[in-house]
């Protein structure tokens, strides 16, 4: 693996959620050589002074510009936001090149590029090339964003088409209304998209890369007009992981920890989980009703006994009173005749609430719902 130390030349936000990267040589010494479409790992030293972790970029340059080269980036986490720390003058962390996506033009004189967002990259690197060094090859490129300010290197391209006459452009934006251009449009890119703008498909090799959805929408819309497989090439446009020992221990630890948890949820999803999950509802209203029925016959119960321990109580001392006034009027000495012992009344007489009525469960359904470089 190679390592290089440059540092930034230029760093801008031509939009809100992308950044720009310029890196170089510090003393002027030729860049890495690279084909148009790979990519390098790139790392940096955080606020906290801190080596982040490589993450892969496409490089959107020109190799036949042997000075700088240039990424643009989508900001989408903490890596990419923390690039936005960065200054002109700090050091980049180059590894690479990488990848086999690649632009040959002796390879592939009649191309289709279709990119999808920030997937956009490596195709800028072809168009450059291939101005730079003036080929005559042809070139159709099929570019869909949301915006136009949302489209990465939208000015850049239409000044290269301006001068390639062999380049031929069409660009989506998808969420932009209103009157549209020759060259754009405001839906989706389909079948009858392609179609209208590439005409006859023989001899092209259509090249993709964007989002997984994306490019998975566009090979299928590519193999319904008939492309063969063989002549359709694909990079899906996400971060590739630091390869690194420590990078893959980590990612190690992060797998067995999350397979730990996992394997936990199941294991007591078994134990506590009732028999037939179809009836789960129906078995958590009827656990529910017999708990509060067991406990309001519970209540009622205590409270009955309660009440005719305290009325036995009553009839003892009633009894024991009177016993007591006849023994005295016998033995000659009136007491006059026994009042009746006062009856126990409690404060508070408990009033049971009423029995708990479990509500009519629906029927369990059958069937269910359905980054950049």
């Amino acid at each position: 693996m190679s390592e290089y130390r440059y540092y930034i030349k230029k760093i801008f936000q031509p939009a809100p959620n992308q950044v720009i990267i310029e890196a170089g040589d510090k003393v002027g010494r030729p860049v890495f050589k690279y084909q148009p479409g790979q990519y390098a790992m790139i790392s940096y030293r955080n606020r906290r002074g801190q080596l982040e972790d490589k993450h892969a970029f496409s490089l959107a340059s020109s190799p036949a510009n042997s000075q700088s080269i240039i990424f643009g980036i989508k900001i989408e986490g903490a890596f990419t936001r923390g690039l936005l720390d960065l200054q002109v003058g700090d050091e980049l962390r180059v590894f690479g090149p990488y990848g086999n996506f690649c632009y040959q033009a002796n390879k592939y004189p009649d191309a289709v590029m279709i990119a999808g967002g920030i997937g956009i990259t490596p195709f800028f690197s072809a168009l450059n090339y291939a101005h730079d060094l003036k080929l005559s090859n042809k070139l159709a490129l099929i570019y869909s964003a949301r915006t136009r300010l949302g489209a990465t290197f939208y000015p850049e391209i239409r000044n290269l088409q301006a001068n390639n006459p062999n380049l031929k452009t069409l660009f989506s934006f998808t969420e932009e209304s209103g009157a549209v251009e020759a060259n754009i449009i405001n839906t989706r890119i389909g079948a009858e998209q392609i179609k209208n703008f590439i005409g006859d498909i023989n001899g092209k090799t259509f090249f993709i890369c964007g989002p997984s959805l994306f490019m998975a929408a566009i090979v299928a819309n590519l193999l319904k007009l008939g492309v063969p497989r063989a002549q359709i090439k694909m990079e899906e446009f996400s971060m590739i992981p630091d390869k690194s020992w420590s990078a893959r221990l980590k990612n190690i630890s992060y797998a067995l920890a999350f397979s730990v948890l996992v394997g936990a949820i199941i294991f007591f999803s078994f134990i506590y989980e009732p028999k037939s999950k179809a009836s789960k509802n129906n078995y958590d209203a009827n656990q529910l009703a017999a708990i509060n029925s067991a406990t309001y016959e519970r209540m009622i119960t205590i409270y009955d006994r309660k009440n005719k321990a305290l009325a036995d109580l009553n009839q003892q001392i009633l009894a024991a009173t009177n016993k007591a006034a006849t023994n005295a009027t016998s033995a000659g000495n009136p007491v006059g005749t026994p009042a009746a012992a006062p009856v126990y009344r409690p404060a508070t007489v408990y009033t049971p609430a009423p029995v708990y009525t479990p509500p009519k469960t629906s029927p369990v359904p059958t069937t269910g719902v359905s980054r950049a470089r």
